[in-house]
Order: structure tokens, then sequence, then C-alpha cells
């Protein structure tokens, strides 16, 4: 899991259904408006998590709890490094034309010792983004686990995912497939502003591993240990896997969908001020997540 700091669930409406993508409404956006402080509340946490936001303008500079910080270092304009405290690092790279091209996500232990790896690339084309994933599991004994995926994204106007098709293969230590799947996630958003949109270079990292910050949508029952920039408001994963057996023989097929909603309320700006994940359970119902978490956002103005 990526733990520590939840930057951010951007976007934003008071729903109990969502809408599809559509503009801002007739609020016109105040881009100096940006998020200081967020927090994190649940039925069993005993104290809220807080997170502070520091900026240089319009870029971010530094998100801190108080014991641990995550520091943002652009290149002009461009998101390129994230740091966090002796635990993680990404690293971005763009084109001329400043679309995201590779992505590296680094995780390290309480001993600084490497546990995960992903290393990706990216080539754009009009609506579609392509990339490979090539993610690295590493145990104490020095054993890799890696997992190979070939991703197609379909982009909105404003370079957002409102698709994403996962095709995957798992190899075991010994390099043999264990698994081969598809993963297939369809989004929906707000139609009013995004609570990080106004951060710059943000926008630049919309379909990166970062923005995401999960493999599952299940991932997202424990919020507090994850960043999901995306601004949905709605999303529907389906997934169908083939476990191999060791002489490669397929197994039966499995097959599973999960949905979940976001509920917002938004202040006078039309930004988010209230976050609160619902996801559809055995009855067909949205129900709360696990702990009942939910988000408060405070902002400069």
């Amino acid at each position: 899991m990526r733990k520590i700091f939840f930057t951010a669930l951007v976007g934003a409406m008071m729903i109990s259904c969502s809408r599809d993508n559509d503009d801002n409404g007739s609020v016109t956006n105040d881009t100096s408006i940006l998020p200081t402080k967020i927090t994190y509340s649940e039925t069993y946490l005993k104290e809220a998590a807080v997170y502070t936001l520091s900026y240089n303008g319009n870029k971010l500079v530094k998100i801190t709890d108080g014991r641990h910080d995550e520091i943002f270092t652009y290149t002009g304009d461009l998101i390129t490094s994230i740091n966090y405290t002796d635990k993680k690092f990404f690293v971005f790279n763009y084109d001329s034309n400043g679309n995201l091209i590779s992505e590296k996500y680094v995780n390290y232990d309480s001993d600084k010792i490497k546990t995960s790896e992903y290393n990706i690339t990216y080539a754009i084309n009009g609506s579609t983004v392509t990339a490979q994933s090539v993610a690295k599991y590493y145990s104490q004994s020095d054993e890799v686990l890696s997992i190979t995926s070939n991703i197609t994204y379909t982009l909105d106007e404003k370079k957002r995912p409102i698709k994403k098709v996962v095709v995957y293969e798992k190899k075991d230590i010994i390099n043999n497939i264990t698994y081969r799947g598809t993963n297939t996630f369809t989004f929906q958003y707000p139609n009013h502003h995004g609570f990080s949109e106004n951060i710059k270079g943000m926008d630049k990292l919309y379909y990166s591993y970062f923005a995401f910050g999960i493999n599952r949508a299940k991932d997202l029952n424990y919020p507090v240990a994850y960043w999901v920039y995306l601004p949905f408001s709605y999303f529907k994963e389906e997934m169908y896997v083939t476990r191999l057996y060791p002489a490669g023989i397929p197994s039966p097929h499995g097959f599973a969908t999960d949905e979940g909603k976001i509920e917002y309320v938004v202040n006078a700006h039309n930004y988010p001020t209230r976050i609160k994940y619902k996801f559809k359970s055995g009855s067909g119902e949205f129900e709360s997540t696990i702990n009942d978490g939910y988000y408060t956002i405070e902002y400069n103005k």
C-alpha cells in the first residue's frame, strides 16, 4: 500500500447521483484558490490525520503531517520528482509538449530496504495513451516477483482518463507465468472544480500511476493509505483473471465487478470541502467504506 500521506482526492460535487464529464457550470474559476489543509477522519480513528500543504506561488512545495514530509520538485512548470521521508519517491519525465512519457516509483521499508519498484513508459496519440508497466516486488530473501502490464487509456478533452484497460501477467520467482488477467476501469467526473486543479503541473499527471494511487477499486476501502488525484464521481472496475497451473494449463476463469461513487460537498467557489467514498454492496446499494472515513478540505480563500 502507498501509506503515510493522503494528499487528495480531487474534484467536488454535492451528489446523490453522478454526472458525466460536464464543464464547471457558471462559476468562474479563481486560479489562485489552493488547498492548504486536508483532514481525514473516521469512526475508529482516535485522532484525525491532518496534512498541511505549502506553496511557492501555485507550485506545491511540501505536504506534511508534522512527522513526515512529501517534497515536490519542479523543472519549469512540470513536476519532475516527489520524495517522501525515508519511504519512497517518484520521478517523472515529459516530452517537448509537456506530455508525461515515463514514470518511476520506488518504495522502501522502515529499514530503507527496497520492497517494490514500478517503471512505466507512456506514448500519447490524440485521446489515446498506451503504456507499459513493469512492477517488481522484492522479498527479504532477494526473490523478485514481477508483473508486466500493457495499459490503454482513453482520455477526455481535459486529458483525464474515462477508460483504463490493464492487461497483465504475473510471474513467479523463476519467471513462470502464474496469472493472466484484464482489468477495465471506467470513470465519470463531476461538473465543478477539482480540489487540486490549480496546483501547477498536476494536470500533466492525470493518467499517471501517481494520480490513480491504487491498483484496484477495492483499495479505496482504506482511503487514508492512498492518494487519488483523479476527480471522478463514479467508477467501475471489471476484473477477468485466469490462473495458470505449473504446466501452463489455465484454470477456470474468474470475473468480478466493483462499483463506487464519491459524494462531495462544495463551497461557494465550487470547490469540494468534504469528500466521502461509497461502494456498491452485495445488496446493490452504495454504502460507506470501512470505518466510515471522510475528508475535509480547507483553502487559502
